[in-house]
């Protein structure tokens, strides 16, 4: 039996049965109310819940890396063996709890940009120069220079 809240401005959490203002429930269209019936908080908790499910997170991570770049997880995984887990770039192995990142060309089609896997910090400098080999060449001709 459903309780009836206390004011128009309340409902009850099917979660977690606490009465709670309006504001603390996310907006529905098609509920009576215009209002979900599990409490912002419950959702968040189910939510962090099934993002640490293995098997969510290699799912996601699957969906990102073929809408992203056009390549499956096997794909990345595959490309990760034949660098040894190793940056195409400096040759390090991705610090622990990072992974190397997928380096494309912006000027491809999806699907066809994929380079190889770098570390974050040699992607960044990729995109920093803007990919061009040319401002590299100058940039590292300034080291020279520098005496580094």
């Amino acid at each position: 039996m459903q309780r009836e809240p206390e004011s128009e401005f309340t409902q009850f959490c099917e979660v977690c049965d606490d009465e709670k203002p309006l504001g603390q429930f996310g907006r529905r269209k098609r509920a009576p109310n215009g209002r979900a019936n599990v409490c912002r908080r419950c959702v968040r908790a189910a939510n962090n819940k099934a993002n640490r499910d293995p098997s969510v997170v290699r799912r996601r991570r699957d969906a990102r890396l073929r809408r992203v770049y056009g390549i499956t997880l096997s794909d990345y995984e595959r490309m990760g063996r034949q660098q040894r887990w190793r940056c195409a770039i400096c040759g390090q192995k991705a610090a622990a709890g990072d992974r190397l990142v997928v380096d494309h060309d912006h000027d491809k089609p999806h699907g066809l940009a994929v380079r190889r896997l770098l570390c974050r910090g040699e992607n960044a400098a990729l995109g920093h120069f803007g990919d061009s080999s040319d401002r590299l060449d100058l940039g590292a001709a300034y080291l020279r220079k520098h005496g580094k």
